[in-house]
């Protein structure tokens, strides 16, 4: 998605060729992952207290097992309450974090599962194994090692603590149950991988103009109003450019052709003017450039001028004759805070321009 204007033709969808698909997406999966901290933390922490309670009344469990749980009710309180109050920290960490807590929970559970329940074989350690590919999502070979590991170290305790019989069980529905978890996880982080894609592919069509790769209006005007709400927005300039007698283009050569024009003023117009500054297609042949932090006119008239330039010695590709002109209106509003005051100043300065003969510019600096 287009939120810094630093890229006209898209978001995170339209570089997906260029990145490692993990780094390009890590916030996102921090993000789900801190979110399955917080909601695993917060049910472990109500099962230790429900477990403990429910054994205080009726001894179902033996004396090793209370101390797992209160284990669990340790450290999932500590775990939730980081979530809440270091929140920022812990989203930054999430998988990290997410694994030491997993690992410790793992280990409690391998513990309870062999020297506390010598005599059987453990269906609740399996269960947790089958239940890994919900719990996390990184990298498949992370994924897969870190499965593994919680695995063999389940093996090595149960050959430790039961008799070579049950242990033997033990390692055979582990090792099953390994290898269906890490299929299914290697499959599940690769849906939600393409679920991530998916949202940015979505969120750059609806923000990206079809035709000419800049900014929609509506993402021009979010990016807008967002930066004059940041406390350290600085004063910012409105380019409002209409390519002149456009409508004679278009019935001379036809639309088709029309669309090519406007594909090659968009690169113009892109080429013209920072990185940073927003590029948007207003709709029809009107465009839209937001400077960031201009107080010079002197700036803006350079600008406003090369544009011309460019655009009058531009080489089209259906007719290298044509000779095309845009006349601009632009505001430079120090006092302004909204894309609206922006608008209507830049707009009224265009149409001064365009009632003068157009191909020119007007500022607007009050």
């Amino acid at each position: 998605m287009n939120t810094d204007c630093k890229k006209d033709t898209g978001g995170k969808a339209g570089f997906i060729k260029d990145k490692n698909t993990y780094t390009l997406y890590k916030t996102d999966i921090q993000k789900r992952n801190y979110k399955m901290l917080f909601y695993v933390s917060f049910s472990l922490l109500f099962l230790g207290i429900l477990f403990l309670t429910v054994n205080s009344f009726f001894h179902i469990f033996n004396s090793g097992t209370k101390y797992i749980y209160l284990y669990w009710v340790g450290s999932s309180c500590c775990m939730f309450l980081l979530c809440l109050w270091k929140k920022q920290w812990i989203l930054n960490h999430a998988i990290a974090v997410l694994y030491i807590y997993l690992a410790g929970i793992m280990v409690s559970m391998i513990i309870s599962g062999t020297y506390f329940y010598r005599d059987s074989a453990s269906a609740v350690m399996i269960g947790c194994i089958a239940c890994m590919p919900i719990l996390l999502f990184d990298k498949q070979w992370r994924f897969c090692l870190f499965d593994i590991s919680i695995c063999l170290l389940f093996i090595i305790f149960s050959f430790m603590a039961k008799d070579p019989s049950v242990a033997l069980i033990d390692c055979v529905n582990a090792f099953s149950f390994c290898f269906i978890s890490c299929l299914i996880g290697m499959y599940t982080i690769q849906l939600k991988f393409l679920d991530i894609r998916t949202k940015y592919m979505i969120l750059e069509q609806l923000e990206t103009d079809s035709l000419t790769g800049l900014m929609s209006r509506n993402a021009a005007i979010r990016e807008i109003e967002k930066y004059y709400r940041s406390p350290s927005s600085g004063i910012g300039s409105l380019f409002i450019i209409d390519i002149d007698h456009f409508k004679d283009i278009n019935d001379t050569y036809g639309h088709l052709e029309g669309d090519h024009i406007l594909i090659e003023v968009a690169h113009i117009i892109r080429d013209s003017f920072p990185e940073t500054d927003c590029k948007a297609r207003l709709g029809g042949d009107e465009f839209l450039v937001f400077m960031k932090n201009v107080e010079d006119t002197a700036r803006i008239q350079t600008y406003a001028e090369s544009l011309n330039r460019n655009v009058q010695e531009g080489s089209f590709s259906f007719n290298k004759n044509l000779h095309l002109t845009v006349s601009i209106g632009i505001s430079l509003c120090r006092e302004c805070t909204s894309f609206e005051e922006l608008y209507v100043q830049a707009d009224t300065m265009l149409y001064e321009v365009k009632n003068q003969n157009r191909n020119g510019y007007k500022i607007y600096d009050k």
